[in-house]
């Protein structure tokens, strides 16, 4: 499934702030105390060939005790998140991202496709490292599905 392995390598810390990155929103917020950032309305997030688009994303930081620079402990987006590379795209209503654990989280109407196929349902949890991924129908008695395209391959 190279198409989780693309995604999550925006969300790595390293990947995230090593590299230019841009960030577009219609308001900011830094809470240094609570070593935070929020964006809030029409986010978009460039980052070389990735683009993530939301309502709001909340990105919380931490000092890396070797560097003393800036990583990203956690990240969250909220409302209409949007996440496309050159060979991926996803779709959720909230994606939370969790570095210590090197889990990715997709709820709500969630959707993930490459040329390799697409795997869809209401929860979709994702371990960057494992490439473990579970994949949740929902309370609503939604399954799940995976759609494999073998001319891809």
């Amino acid at each position: 499934m190279k198409y989780w392995f693309v995604l999550s390598l925006f969300l790595l810390p390293n990947a995230v702030w090593a590299a230019s990155m841009t960030v577009d929103a219609d308001r900011f917020e830094l809470v240094q105390g609570k070593q935070q950032a929020d964006f809030f309305g029409n986010v978009v997030i460039k980052r070389g060939d990735m683009m993530i688009k939301a309502e709001k994303v909340r990105v919380w930081y931490q000092e890396d005790e070797k560097t003393g620079k800036k990583v990203l402990k956690q990240a969250e987006a909220m409302g209409k998140v949007d996440i496309v590379t050159d060979d991926s795209k996803g779709k959720s209503d909230y994606a939370l991202f969790t570095t210590a654990s090197s889990i990715l989280v997709m709820k709500g109407n969630a959707y993930m496709t490459s040329k390799q196929g697409t795997v869809e349902g209401e929860h979709i949890t994702y371990n960057t490292d494992t490439q473990d991924t579970k994949v949740v129908g929902g309370d609503s008695g939604k399954q799940v599905r995976f759609t494999f395209d073998e001319d891809a391959q």
